[in-house]
């Protein structure tokens, strides 16, 4: 069931609010919302549910087996059985298929290829059952002796489709103790109606625009790369919008999920931006992968290309996502060695007598020459993101292999009918937003100083919130009935 949906902005939302607050009584609303989270889920996948429960049932017995048992060996083993349980799950179901293609062709045999409908969500899931059994074993987290609660945990239907990638140790004191009051109420439903705004306003029409442009059968070169915009901007609506419905709803039912986009697109090279885009994802492989490969101090490069490869493939199961991982270990690796303390060097560290106005100079030129390569690269990784077909040759286009031209007048059409469009995606990809929203708060408090009333500003505040809220799910909801379906992207990954 997406969020972008009328049945569940007010068909599911409303029911779940009235049996979640009509008792309270933790142990109520703990299964409450447990029963709404599997009903969530089953409502797209009536069969898998059971595959989720029985993931969980398996990692709650690893974790308690891991508690119980004193030796450390032992200890290992039962890690090691869980990992295995948890990526078998994920590789019958995802990726069975793609290897057994690839298998065939590699060696050139017959192998009958046997493929299963991918569970929505199981990538988050398998990751977070997995995380939770890594965090006993290390004893970074305590184990969960009720399996009630583990479920709930990962079932939790805000973040149980496409993330963030919740850790079991960052919520755990959550699963029992949290309140609601109502400011994280309405905090909860503004930062909702934003994130269903990003998907509906920006990401479902940047959509339009993107199916428009790569339909054709005349290819151009402009055509290709403004497609290739908007599908960038697509996903980052699209996706960034999902974690603000998913942090948004959480506060709702007083759970603190942790931040997954932080304006990635403002970003001056490539590792600053996987530092703001899915950071939850980063952070898992950071601390799962990456620091047990040795993280900086032993063989970085080397860990960086394992981290990137597994990136790539944990998206999906098809070439274009291994090539897109690989790209951005060369690029990741290459930065580190090269570009990074390319920028980071400053005229004045060889030439003590420097005038300023060069310091100065050299400082605006790499940071244009920065922001123009991170956007570029940008691009072009997701524009192989994109194409899971004939990869080669649609990258060839966008620098006019097999092209018609540079341009033409149907590209210039879908640019004149979309501008405001990508004007308005554009500035709302930088932090435009909370900057108008600290001068107002500066504003109100200044209007408040200036009365000698305590309360002013808050007040001004959870109205204009109030107001902006409903306006928003107002016009969303409109355009929600006039609106075909549109699935989140991540849903497929």
């Amino acid at each position: 069931m997406p969020f972008s949906n009328l049945i569940f902005v007010y068909g599911f939302l409303p029911f779940l609010f009235l049996f979640y607050y009509i008792w309270p009584n933790s142990f109520w609303r703990r299964s409450v919302l447990t029963a709404f989270s599997l009903l969530f889920y089953a409502f797209g996948e009536p069969l898998y549910v059971f595959l989720m429960i029985g993931l969980v049932l398996a990692d709650w017995g690893f974790g308690l087996a891991i508690d119980r048992t004193v030796s450390q060996n032992r200890k290992k083993l039962w890690l090691i059985l869980a990992v295995t349980a948890n990526l078998g799950v994920l590789v019958l179901y995802k990726y069975l298929g793609f290897l057994t293609s690839t298998v065939n062709g590699i060696f050139n045999v017959t192998i009958p290829v046997i493929s299963f409908v991918m569970p929505i969500g199981i990538s988050f899931f398998t990751f977070q059952t997995m995380s939770y059994v890594i965090d006993v074993y290390r004893g970074d987290a305590p184990v969960q002796k009720s399996f009630p609660r583990l479920l709930l945990y990962v079932s939790l239907f805000p973040q149980l489709i496409a993330g963030p990638i919740v850790r079991y140790k960052d919520i755990e004191d959550q699963l029992d103790d949290r309140t609601v009051d109502v400011p994280l109420l309405l905090d909860g439903a503004f930062r909702f109606s934003l994130g269903l705004a990003k998907k509906i306003w920006i990401a479902d029409h940047c959509g339009e625009a993107v199916t428009m442009l790569y339909s054709l059968s005349d290819v151009t070169v402009g055509g290709r790369w403004l497609g290739a915009v908007f599908y960038t901007l697509q996903l980052y609506f699209d996706f960034s919008g999902y974690s603000d419905m998913a942090i948004g709803l959480g506060k709702m039912f007083g759970f603190r999920f942790l931040e997954n986009f932080n304006y990635p697109l403002i970003s001056g090279s490539a590792t600053e931006f996987w530092r703001r885009w899915h950071m939850s994802l980063g952070t898992f492989f950071r601390d799962y992968v990456y620091i047990p490969l040795g993280g900086n101090r032993h063989d970085q490069m080397r860990n960086i290309f394992v981290v990137w490869f597994l990136t790539g493939l944990w998206h999906g199961a098809s070439w274009n996502f291994i090539l897109w991982g690989l790209f951005y270990g060369v690029l990741l690796t290459w930065e580190k060695s090269s570009f990074l303390p390319f920028l980071k060097q400053r005229p004045d560290d060889s030439w003590p007598e420097c005038p300023p106005i060069l310091v100065y100079l050299s400082r605006a030129g790499k940071w244009v020459v920065s922001h123009v390569y991170t956007i570029l690269i940008t691009v072009v990784g997701f524009a192989i993101f994109y194409f899971d077909h004939d990869l080669l040759k649609n990258l060839g286009y966008l620098i006019g292999i097999g092209t018609t031209g540079l341009s033409d007048m149907y590209t210039a059409s879908v640019l004149y009918e979309h501008l405001w469009l990508l004007l308005a995606a554009c500035v709302l990809a930088c932090p435009v937003a909370p900057a108008l929203g600290r001068w107002i708060e500066k504003g109100t408090m200044r209007l408040e100083s200036a009365v000698g009333r305590e309360g002013v500003s808050y007040g001004i505040l959870r109205i204009g919130k109030t107001l902006i809220l409903v306006g928003l799910l107002a016009v969303c909801t409109v355009m929600m009935a006039g609106n075909t379906y549109s699935a989140f992207l991540y849903f497929r990954f």
